[in-house]
This record gives structure tokens, C-alpha cells and sequence, in this order.
């Protein structure tokens, strides 16, 4: 019987940073019996580590590429709360007064994050300023409360400056493309043309992201954005494009079958898939087109795989599914449908029947088709990030040709349970990380009529994603 193993998570370099900077942190105080000892009096008798320790884990826990940027922030941050919280102990007694303490609290730390938005700081600024505001406020009454808020000032700062060193000190070992910090503004000028998803609902969409970070790399001068679309108003959205001068949109779901009959052009594969995913604008015309299936066999051919010829078993009946499958069908596959609704699967292969074939996707019928096939493509959500979905059973990969390989369209997380259960068997797998920046960059090469390399898209999606 074979027992699923756990991954050990990896020790990567913040965790190693910031464990060395809590270090450096405490023994800094400690050699000279600076831990909270009231017989030395005044600031002294009040410091200890713990404030500069927590200052430390809150400093180089930020993304490394960031670090020194928003530790200067969250100094900046704890200066303006340490002003304030420090102003706010000249109430005296008054504080005393629960109701008042906490009306007190709140309004600082309001007025804090207002202050550090006024200049212009990162958000790590702002939350930083609450953190001295709530210390001063709460903390001892009397004469002492001066010193205990000095101390508290003291060890925030050290902790502060000993993470920035530690940072500064110690090695980064990634690759030098991705130590640089990821700039996403982007320069508008009235020459700028317009692009966007489509969507209902689409506020998740990468695709803004993704394609800015291509137009910035390939310096083109286009602005790429997200539009909620609701289902069945594709006409008038249209329409509107047309007017407001866009170059084009893609479109995820619910909109891709909706679009079909508003082109003016349809390419090859927009017809034979029945959907469309990108929309050019030329001349008021509207020209659609469907990158998913040839991103997939271009995806495909970057691993070295060609399914031209072979049997290919995938799982699903979606969109996705159709358009992959097609895709294979035209290039030479035999291709078997399995989907939990038969129906859906009927549908794809009613298109060619020749290449393919439909079956079910209960575990004796995966078992079988797994036993036959030379490629496994798993065009489902099972094992996507958020979904909480995965296969009840992996048993099928039992039967797996030894160099059969597997493709799961899903790219977050980068290995899915299939993946890597399939990898424990000694199959090769590829993920949708490659399918994603092939359909993206055919669908910026349609907007903008330009070649683009994307083995070098590949690299600048990867910084941003």
C-alpha cells in the first residue's frame, strides 16, 4: 500500500534573515543586563529585547526584494506614532479613564495612518505607526510611563536598524533578474492606446498584470486594463470599445461563445473551437480570435512534445477542454474525452469523431484509458489553488505507460497533487505556466501586430506573477 508523503517546507532566505536579525536583535541587549530590571531606574530599568525582536520579524518578513524600501517606511512609521503616542501622554490622568483610553487610541492611530498617507509612504508605514501608539497609550501610569515610552522608542528602532543590516549584510541567492523591484507604474500619454479583459466576474484576472508587465518589457505603448462585463451585454460593451477608441480586449467566461456571432472575422480556430478569447478592433471592424489551443500545442512543442501520432487521454469537458482537444485532434492525436457528464464529453467529439472518443470518469474507466495512452492532460480545476477540489483517487496513474507524460493546465500552485503524484511514479510533468504565457502572448501579438519572443516573456511573467 502506497502512503502519501508530506513536503517538508524549505528554509528559504527570509526566514534564515530574519532568524539571524532576532539574534542580533537580543544579544544586543542582553550582555548588559538590559531586561526589564527596575533596580536600574529610569529608560534603563524599562528596555529590554522583546519590541526590538518583534521589529525585526515585522521588518524581514517583507518580500525580500522590498525589505530596506519598507523598513525605511515602517522607521518612518514608527517615528510619526512615537510623536504622536508621545504628545497624546501629555493628557496625563485622563488616560486613566478606560473609555477614554480607547476613544484616545483609536483617533491616534487614525491620525497616524492619515499622517504617513500625507507623505506619501508605502502602507508599511502606516500600519507601522499604530504599533508605538498602542504601546505608549497602554502602557504603565505615573513618571514611569515617560520611560517606559523611551524604551519602547529604543528597542521598535533597534530592531528596526538591526533588520535593515542583517538584509543589507547577508547574501541574496536568487537569480539577478529577479532581485529587481517590480515597478508597475505605467506611463500614459494621449498616444497610449487602450486593451482589457472582459469578464463577469473578472476582478481576479492575471491578464492585466501579465500583459503590462509584456508591454513594459517590450516597451509598447499600450495600457492594459480590467472591465467587468455582465453576461449577455457583449453587444453593447462592443459598441462601446469601438467608440472609446480600444485596440482590442481578451475575454474569459461567461463572454467567449457570446462573441462569436458579433465579429465581423473569425480566424480558423475561433471558428473550429465555436469561441473567442481575444478581439482585435481595426477600422471599426471587430476581428476575433481563440489563442487557447494554439498556446496549448505551442506549450506543448516548448517541453519537447509532440502529439502528432499518439494517444491522448484528457480529463474534463469544459472550455478549456474543447479547445485543447481540437487542438490535439487537428495535429494528428486520437484523443479520448473523459468527463463526469457524458453528455459534455459527446459534444467534443461529435466535432470529430474520427480522432475523438468519449468515456466516462469513474476510476475503472480512467484506470483503462490511463493503461492505453502515451500523453495525460488534466484540463479540470481539480487541485487548483482556492478551489479546495482534488481527485478522490490517483490510482490511474497506476497504469501509466513509464514515458507517458503528464500536463496539468493548472498553474497555481506551480505542482498540483496530480503532478506530483505522477512525478513519485517516474512520469515527466509539465504545468499551465507555459500554456498561460503562450496564449497571452499570442493574444498581444494579435493586439499589436508585433513578433514577440516568448521565452523572454516567460521570464518577465515569472517576476511579476
Amino acid at each position: 500500500m502506497r502512503h502519501p508523503t508530506v513536503p517538508l517546507p524549505r528554509i528559504g532566505m527570509r526566514v534564515i534573515k530574519t532568524a539571524v536579525a532576532v539574534m542580533v536583535s537580543y544579544a544586543l541587549f542582553l550582555p548588559f543586563g538590559l531586561t526589564y530590571r527596575e533596580e536600574l531606574g529610569g529608560v534603563l530599568g524599562q528596555i529590554g529585547p522583546l519590541y526590538a525582536c518583534i521589529a525585526c520579524i515585522i521588518c524581514t518578513q517583507s518580500t525580500l526584494g522590498q525589505t530596506f524600501r519598507q523598513g525605511i517606511s515602517r522607521l518612518i512609521g514608527v517615528l510619526v506614532g512615537g510623536i504622536l503616542g508621545t504628545a497624546t501622554l501629555l493628557l496625563g490622568p485622563a488616560l486613566e479613564n478606560l473609555w477614554l483610553k480607547t476613544l484616545v487610541l483609536g483617533l491616534v492611530c487614525v491620525a497616524g495612518v492619515w499622517l504617513c498617507l500625507l507623505i506619501k509612504r508605502p502602507t508599511a508605514c502606516g500600519m507601522a505607526c499604530i504599533l508605538p501608539c498602542v504601546i505608549l497609550i497602554t502602557g504603565v501610569t505615573g513618571v514611569t510611563r515617560y520611560y517606559y515610552a523611551i524604551a519602547r522608542m529604543i528597542e521598535t528602532v533597534v530592531g528596526l536598524l538591526v533588520a535593515l543590516a542583517v538584509n543589507a549584510a547577508l547574501p541574496d541567492h536568487r537569480p539577478e533578474s529577479q532581485r529587481e523591484e517590480t515597478d508597475r507604474r505605467m506611463e500614459v500619454r494621449n498616444s497610449t492606446r487602450k486593451l482589457c479583459v472582459i469578464g463577469d466576474p473578472v476582478s481576479h484576472s492575471k491578464s492585466p498584470l501579465i500583459q503590462n508587465a509584456m508591454l513594459r518589457e517590450l516597451g509598447l505603448d499600450y495600457l492594459y486594463l480590467c472591465q467587468p462585463v455582465p453576461r449577455g451585454r457583449c453587444g453593447e460593451w462592443l459598441e462601446c470599445a469601438k467608440f472609446a477608441g480600444y485596440a482590442g480586449f481578451n475575454a474569459t467566461m461567461p463572454h467567449k461563445e457570446e462573441l462569436v456571432p458579433l465579429m465581423d472575422e473569425l480566424d480558423a480556430d475561433a471558428r473550429l473551437i465555436g469561441a473567442v478569447n481575444t478581439v482585435c478592433i481595426r477600422e471599426g471592424k471587430a476581428w476575433g480570435y481563440n489563442t487557447d489551443g494554439a498556446g496549448f500545442l505551442r506549450a506543448l512543442a516548448d517541453e519537447g512534445i509532440s502529439p502528432s501520432g499518439k494517444r491522448v487521454m484528457v480529463l474534463g469537458a469544459g472550455g478549456a477542454a474543447k479547445a485543447v482537444c481540437l487542438k490535439l485532434a487537428q495535429a494528428g492525436a486520437k484523443v479520448t474525452v473523459c468527463n463526469r457528464t457524458p453528455e459534455k464529453a459527446e459534444a467534443i467529439c461529435a466535432h470529430d469523431p474520427e480522432h475523438l472518443h468519449p468515456a466516462g470518469f469513474d476510476s475503472a474507466t480512467l484506470s483503462q484509458q490511463a493503461r492505453r495512452c502515451d500523453l495525460l492532460v488534466n484540463c479540470t480545476s481539480l487541485g487548483m489553488e482556492g478551489t479546495g477540489s482534488q481527485f478522490a483517487d490517483f490510482s490511474f496513474l497506476d497504469g501509466l505507460k513509464p514515458e507517458a507524460a503528464v500536463v496539468d493546465l493548472i498553474y497555481a500552485p506551480a505542482q498540483t497533487e496530480l503532478l506530483r503524484q505522477a512525478g513519485q511514479r517516474g512520469h515527466r510533468t509539465v504545468n499551465g505556466f507555459g500554456l498561460l504565457v503562450n496564449q497571452a502572448v499570442l493574444a498581444l501579438e494579435h493586439f499589436t501586430d508585433t513578433e514577440i519572443d516568448a521565452e523572454k516573456m516567460k521570464a518577465c511573467i515569472a517576476r511579476v506573477l
